[in-house]
């Protein structure tokens, strides 16, 4: 089982973490949802906050199907943020009936061919850890992913999460990851009848803002929607009007 966090009860609504982040950035919102009338889990995905990178191929989708069972959960609406999007999209490719509706912020596309501005970004980073500079790469991280208008905590807290990541990550070494199941078949996403918010900030890299229009018109029930003011951590950066949003799309689509 995936280490979480979780408050309230009811409808489940898993919340799953971008990739410069870990469950924490979810914290926030746990009590609120559980106000609202969910029951909020949020989920460290391996080699993130204290998940620990097991052996074998990596298919963070099935780590996530895995934990669902282990509490009990039949059917939950995922919420995912950039690489958590993605997976998020993944769980609901190979189990869709464990899915009972998705939100996707500043998912990736399915086939990426990085922008200079993103190239640039992974650059920076895979530069300063080659030569062992771990202060560099946190650095990296942050200048891309955060807005230049972010406040100094914001800029913290993501820097100690991502520190904690390239801990766990580099006592993991080199991974296999397994098959994706949507770059084996992305007509999948064609058929997938299941309501999906699909969202990206305003002033995200434009990979994430196309890919959300272009997720939006290959799968059939999906809504594009794009959160004013926001970069790449909508929930984040612009925490009301992500709450609003959410909860809003969470009241149209039951889980049960």
């Amino acid at each position: 089982m995936l280490p979480h966090d979780e408050a309230g009860s009811g409808d489940a609504v898993l919340l799953i973490h971008a990739g410069v982040a870990d469950r924490s950035m979810w914290r926030e919102h746990l009590d609120w949802l559980a106000e609202a009338g969910f029951r909020a889990i949020a989920v460290d995905l391996p080699g993130f906050g204290e998940a620990a990178v097991q052996a074998g191929p990596q298919a963070p989708w099935v780590d996530v199907l895995r934990t669902l069972r282990e509490l009990d959960v039949a059917r939950a609406a995922l919420v995912g943020n950039s690489f958590g999007a993605a997976v998020a999209l993944r769980v609901a490719v190979v189990a869709p009936a464990a899915v009972s509706s998705l939100v996707l912020i500043s998912s990736p596309p399915v086939v990426l061919e990085p922008s200079p501005a993103l190239s640039s970004a992974w650059e920076a980073e895979s530069a300063a850890l080659e030569r062992g500079d771990v202060d560099g790469a946190v650095a990296a991280v942050v200048e891309a992913w955060t807005q230049p208008t972010a406040s100094d905590s914001l800029r913290e807290r993501v820097a100690s999460m991502q520190r904690r990541a390239f801990e766990l990550q580099a006592e993991a070494g080199e991974v296999q990851e397994a098959p994706d199941p949507l770059e084996e078949h992305p007509e999948l996403l064609a058929g997938l009848q299941i309501r999906a918010l699909v969202a990206a900030g305003e002033h995200d890299m434009v990979d994430f803002r196309d890919a959300a229009g272009q997720l939006a018109e290959v799968m059939p029930l999906a809504r594009h929607v794009v959160i004013e003011g926001a970069g790449h951590l909508a929930s984040l950066e612009t925490p009301d009007d992500f709450r609003r949003l959410l909860l809003d799309f969470l009241h149209e689509t039951p889980s049960s």
